[in-house]
């Protein structure tokens, strides 16, 4: 069994090397925006129930990076990447934006993975002015 690779960068942490999906409960990616996780073509879930109720709970974005996803191994994260240059999505997703603007993006697709639809406008809401208000200071 290989070591897992992980890369922790300003906003994103990317891992490699991933043989079971179970092992990512045990990892340590910082504490990023997006995870990024790199499909290996052998991907294994592990502990199904473990890894739901690790997924459900991430409060960052998840990309599987992958050509070719399974579709068992997919519906666990929230997109699914194109394996090439998956940094380079990062590097797009967060263009020109502030860490602020970043996290609060992130607090809205982490609510739409598990909440309600009310919860998701409340969500989207708060950010909304929260970004509102810190432009109105400059």
């Amino acid at each position: 069994m290989r070591q897992m690779k992980i890369i922790i960068n300003e906003l994103y942490t990317e891992v490699s090397d991933v043989d079971l999906l179970s092992e990512l409960i045990c990892a340590e990616p910082g504490e990023p925006c997006l995870l990024i996780i790199h499909d290996n073509g052998n991907m294994q879930i592990g502990d199904e129930a473990k890894v739901c109720d690790f997924f459900a709970d991430l409060p960052y974005i998840t990309a599987l990076a992958s050509d070719d996803p399974d579709a068992d191994i997919a519906k666990y994260f929230d997109i699914v990447i194109p394996a090439e240059n998956a940094d380079k999505y990062a590097e797009i997703l967060f263009k020109e934006k502030t860490e602020f603007q970043i996290r609060e993006i992130t607090s809205c697709f982490v609510t739409a993975r598990n909440g309600s639809r009310n919860d998701i406008l409340d969500a989207e809401s708060r950010s909304f002015y929260r970004l509102i208000k810190q432009i109105s200071r400059r």
